[in-house]
C-alpha cells in the first residue's frame, strides 16, 4: 500500500503542468519519513567583523538622497552571475511602509546603489496592510527574479517577481503560504522566510508564532508559488496534524525562542543561523545533512552583544551567503536610535 500510494504521488507531481497564475492554492502537508541523521561534528566557528575599523559599516540607513531612514537591514540577498545582489529594507516607522532598495557588490563588503530610488515600496502589497519586510531572494531557471516577503500583522509569506533586478516587480495578489488552520501549531503567524534552491525543489524556512514561543517551520516547493509543509508522519494529533517544525527550542540559553532563519547549503550541508534567547542580539548555529534533522552547536549562542563591534548594540534582522568557501553573515547592528549593516565572514568549513 505505500508503494503504491508513493508511486500515485510521484505520478501527479510529475504530470502536473507549470501553473502560471499565482493563484493561491492551501498547501497539502508533504509525507516525510522519517530517518536517523548522521552526527554533526562542528568545527568552532571564527566569524570576523570586516574592516581595517570594522566599527565602521559597510551600508549606512541613508545609502542614497531617496532612501533616507533610521533603520536598515539586508533584507533579501542572493549571489548571482558574478556579483553580491541585496534588496534592503529601509524604514523609520515599525510596522510602517518600507522601502526597498538594491545594491551590488563585487566582494560582499563594498557595496554601490545601482538607482537611488527604491524598486519596491511595501504599499504596493495588496494584503496584510502593507506592512512587510522583503527577507529572501532566488533567481528562477528562466531567469525571473524573485522576492519573498513577510506581512508583519497577518503573518503571511508572499513574494514578488521581475524579468530583473531592477524590476519593475509585481506582487502576487494572494500569499503563496498562510498559516495553519485553528488548533495547528502555525496558526498564529509566519515570518522571516529563508528560501534555498536545491536542484528543482525550492525549499523555504520561516519563523513562527506559536502559543508557547516561537519555532522554525519548513516547506518545499518546485514552482514557488505553490508550498506544502513539512509533516512528520509520527505526529498524528493536535498542534501537528498539519505540518510540524523542523526547528524547536531544546537549550536553556533559547528560552522559549527559536526564529529568524538564516540558511544556506554548502559542501557542509544545510547551515542554518538563527535567533534564539530572551535578548533580540543572540544568534545560534545549526547544521543539518537533510535539511530535517537539525544538530545545534553546543557552544551556541555564536554571536551576542559582547562580540559586535559597536557597544551596547542590538541586532535584529541578519542574511546568511555562502559562496567559494565563505560565509558571509550581513547583520542590522544598532540601537532604538538608528542602524546600519555590518559583515562578518567565516573561511572554510563548520564541521569536522
Amino acid at each position: 500500500m505505500k508503494t503504491f500510494t508513493i508511486f500515485l504521488v510521484f505520478f501527479m507531481v510529475a504530470c502536473t503542468p507549470s501553473i502560471p497564475s499565482p493563484t493561491y492554492a492551501p498547501p497539502t502537508p508533504t509525507v516525510v519519513p522519517t530517518s536517523t541523521p548522521q552526527p554533526v561534528i562542528f568545527r568552532e566557528p571564527n566569524f570576523v567583523f570586516q574592516g581595517e575599523d570594522p566599527s565602521i559599516p559597510i551600508v549606512t540607513n541613508n545609502p542614497s538622497p531617496e532612501i533616507r531612514n533610521l533603520y536598515i537591514n539586508p533584507g533579501a540577498m542572493i549571489f548571482q552571475d558574478g556579483k553580491f545582489h541585496m534588496f534592503f529594507n529601509s524604514f523609520t516607522a515599525w510596522p510602517g511602509l518600507v522601502k526597498v532598495g538594491y545594491m551590488t557588490s563585487n566582494d560582499g563588503y563594498h557595496w554601490q546603489m545601482v538607482q537611488d530610488e527604491p524598486v519596491l515600496t511595501t504599499d504596493q502589497i495588496p494584503y496584510g496592510d502593507g506592512e512587510a519586510d522583503v527577507s529572501s531572494a532566488i533567481v528562477m531557471d528562466d531567469g525571473t527574479w524573485v522576492m519573498y516577503f513577510h506581512t508583519i500583522g497577518s503573518g503571511e509569506i508572499g513574494r514578488a517577481t521581475a524579468a530583473s533586478a531592477l524590476g519593475p516587480w509585481a506582487v502576487d495578489a494572494e500569499p503563496v503560504l498562510k498559516p495553519g488552520s485553528e488548533g495547528a501549531w502555525d496558526r498564529l503567524g509566519l515570518g522571516w522566510p529563508s528560501v534555498v534552491k536545491d536542484g528543482n525543489e525550492l525549499c523555504m524556512y520561516y519563523g513562527v508564532k506559536t502559543n508557547d514561543g516561537f519555532a522554525i517551520g519548513f516547506a518545499s516547493s518546485t514552482d514557488g508559488i505553490h508550498w506544502t509543509k513539512y509533516d512528520d508522519l509520527e505526529t498524528i494529533e493536535e498542534p501537528f496534524v498539519e505540518s510540524d517544525p523542523v526547528l524547536v527550542n531544546s537549550e536553556t540559553w533559547e528560552a522559549n525562542k527559536v526564529d529568524r532563519p538564516r540558511v544556506v547549503k554548502s559542501p557542509d550541508g544545510w547551515v542554518m543561523i538563527y535567533q534564539a534567547g530572551s535578548t533580540v542580539e543572540t544568534r545560534g548555529l545549526a547544521i543539518s545533512n537533510d535539511g530535517i534533522h537539525w544538530e545545534k552547536y553546543s557552544a551556541n549562542p555564536i554571536f551576542h552583544k559582547d562580540v559586535f563591534p559597536i557597544p551596547r548594540a542590538k541586532t535584529w534582522d541578519t542574511n546568511l551567503l555562502y559562496q567559494d568557501g565563505i560565509y558571509y553573515y550581513f547583520m542590522e547592528l544598532g540601537t532604538l536610535d538608528k542602524t546600519n549593516l555590518y559583515l562578518t565572514t567565516h573561511q572554510g568549513s563548520l564541521r569536522q
